[in-house]
């Protein structure tokens, strides 16, 4: 039985940890083994130190007055492997049981599962679950609490009990015993044995020695010829060596050709999601077509709607609020509502972010920038000066004089700065108002790239 243990009361399973219904039956007079599969939550094992008691006692009842005895109940012989409790059920034919079941066929019963921690006599662990018995026909023997008696054994029973298996135990020093498996080979360490009757129980035999027999000789296996031989025939393996040194000559057979195989996807069908995922060949063994039904996924929980709005400024906090976008909107913001708001206002963008998204009416060409208020120009190579006087200054110096070629304030107020110039002077290039004022806005980038060599023009060297 797989039984889910997050509590009390038990919960019984199957192997994948799904809940069942179906409950397991025992027989009533027939011996069994009971084996519980506990499992977590999560369906794991539980693990060993969570079943680590000194003592079990195990009782099947069908009420709960604690004041009548159990129909079965077990406290000798329960043994704990990993996740795995044995109960030995020996006896299921009690007088007890008998007056349960009456003349049903079947009743379930409840079972309790208690360990005891070494000096403790209240259990540290309890675990309750249902269990199917089912009636007999026939008498079934004795048994406990109180047996039955029916007095003799009839010929089939005596026959089923001389057929028993031995159960054998095994000991180094005669007082703790180990179960010997005729599967694994005997400790080197046991010297004693004893043995009952697997169908009966009861006492064990009286403790036997173990004679230990002399060393034997060491023995090897050497792989000697393997070949292969036609098909059809008989696989042959031959030891040409001796009985301590085997080696092994190999004839084996070659195997038949085999057919090429297909594998092709047939139908795909999408099922309930209740239903199990299945894959069936609709072809052959060599040309398989596979089709599938592949269970609908559970249907997820309705989404939450959400509504978004974006409104335009002229700065960054929100002054020229708009719903409309502009050129001159150079700001923008957006809020989420789960629901739809009706008229939306400047409060309703409180809290929300302006974030620059429409840059300045001016172009930024590499080192140079060249614009007015009306035109710019990119990838300046040569800069021309109209209605300008030149003469030849110190050092190499070019003067470009605007004001004898009678150029106004504003027509000089549409000339750019070039290379970000730290000033112009009136007397030096005619540059500003006749009182050293700057004939436009200066721009001074944050940080200037190492210039390249300009080419020598006639009319200007940068």
């Amino acid at each position: 039985m797989y039984l889910r243990s997050t509590s009390v009361k038990g919960t019984l399973v199957d192997e994948w940890n799904q809940a069942v219904s179906s409950l397991p039956a025992l027989t009533r007079g027939l011996r069994a083994n009971l084996v519980l599969r506990l499992l977590d939550a999560n369906g794991e094992p539980l693990s060993s130190e969570a079943l680590n008691y000194a003592t079990w006692d195990f009782a099947i009842a069908n009420d709960w007055d604690t004041t009548t005895a159990p129909q079965i109940r077990v406290s000798e012989g329960i043994t704990v492997e990993g996740n795995e409790v044995h109960i030995p059920l020996t006896e299921t034919n009690t007088d007890e049981l008998i007056k349960a079941l009456g003349k049903n066929e079947s009743q379930t019963f409840g079972c309790e599962l208690a360990g005891f921690e070494t000096g403790e006599t209240t259990p540290g662990f309890l675990l309750q679950f249902d269990i199917a018995i089912r009636n007999r026909r026939a008498d079934a023997g004795t048994g406990t609490p109180v047996p039955v008696g029916d007095g003799t054994y009839s010929s089939a029973q005596i026959r089923a009990l001389f057929a028993a298996k031995l159960e054998v135990q095994g000991s180094s020093d005669g007082a703790d015993w180990h179960t010997l498996d005729p599967e694994t080979s005997t400790p080197d360490e046991a010297r004693w044995y004893r043995f009952r009757n697997q169908m009966v129980g009861l006492e064990w035999s009286d403790p036997l020695p173990l004679v230990v027999g002399p060393r034997g000789e060491r023995s090897t296996i050497e792989i000697g010829e393997v070949k292969v031989v036609p098909n059809g025939s008989p696989a042959k393996i031959e030891n040409v060596g001796d009985e301590h040194d085997a080696k092994l000559n190999f004839e084996i057979p070659q195997g038949s050709r085999g057919m090429a195989a297909t594998i092709r996807v047939g139908t795909t069908q999408m099922v309930s999601s209740d239903e199990l995922p299945e894959i069936t060949n609709s072809g052959t063994e060599s040309n398989a077509i596979l089709n599938f039904k592949i269970p609908r996924g559970p249907k997820g929980e309705t989404g939450h709607e959400s509504f978004l709005y974006v409104a335009y400024a002229e700065k960054s906090d929100g002054t020229g609020f708009s719903l409309t976008p502009a050129s001159h909107l150079k700001y923008r913001a957006e809020i989420q509502s789960s629901s739809p708001i009706e008229e939306l206002s400047f409060t309703h963008f409180a809290g929300a972010t302006w974030v620059k998204y429409l840059g300045d009416n001016s172009t930024v060409y590499g080192d140079v920038l060249v614009a007015d208020a009306d035109m710019s120009v990119s990838k300046v190579t040569r800069i021309v000066f109209e209605n300008a006087k030149i003469r030849k200054g110190i050092d190499g110096e070019v003067i470009v004089n605007f004001k004898e070629a009678e150029v106004t304030n504003d027509e000089m107020n549409r000339y750019a700065v070039v290379n970000a110039r730290t000033r112009l002077s009136s007397w030096t290039n005619g540059g500003g108002s006749p009182s050293s004022g700057l004939g436009t806005e200066l721009i001074t980038p944050a940080l200037l790239p190492e210039m390249i060599a300009f080419p020598g023009y006639s009319s200007f060297i940068g």
